[in-house]
């Protein structure tokens, strides 16, 4: 294995990150989108179909998975893929922590790679996301 692989060991854990997801990122990611679902910017729309508040999209938090992970890599290697089982809504403005941990390493195609279990972890220490992903390390793992 590389070097950058060798200091990865199974069982590592990375995190917190903790997060603030507000409703201007929210707005913003919707533009960006052009999708605008009036649950994710309308605290009058979201209770209206029985949400406590306004939510914050899916896939920015499958995309705040991916900087967790990016910033865990530090430079080390890059993100072959990220997935994510969306378990419960998280509301604007409350307080989010991603944590992770190193599930394996090992080598495919000669290049060390590790796969990461994710977690997105409201207020309440419930995973509001479970993720997955796949990160290969810089280097060649001979």
């Amino acid at each position: 294995m590389s070097a950058a692989a060798v200091t990865v060991r199974e069982g590592d854990e990375f995190g917190p990150l903790e997060l603030v997801p507000d409703l201007g990122q929210v707005i913003r990611y919707c533009a960006l989108q052009w999708a605008f679902p009036p649950f994710f910017y309308d605290e009058a729309a979201a209770r209206a179909q029985g949400m406590p508040g306004t939510l914050v999209p899916g896939p920015l938090k499958v995309g705040l998975l991916y900087r967790a992970v990016e910033e865990w890599l530090g430079g080390r290697g890059w993100i072959r893929q990220v997935r994510a089982a969306h378990r419960r809504p998280d509301l604007t403005g409350r307080r989010i922590r991603i944590v992770g941990r190193v599930a394996r390493v090992y080598a495919e195609g000669g290049s060390p790679r590790a796969d990461l279990e994710l977690a997105v972890i409201n207020e309440e220490g419930e995973p509001s996301v479970r993720g997955f992903a796949v990160v290969e390390f810089w280097g060649r793992g001979d």
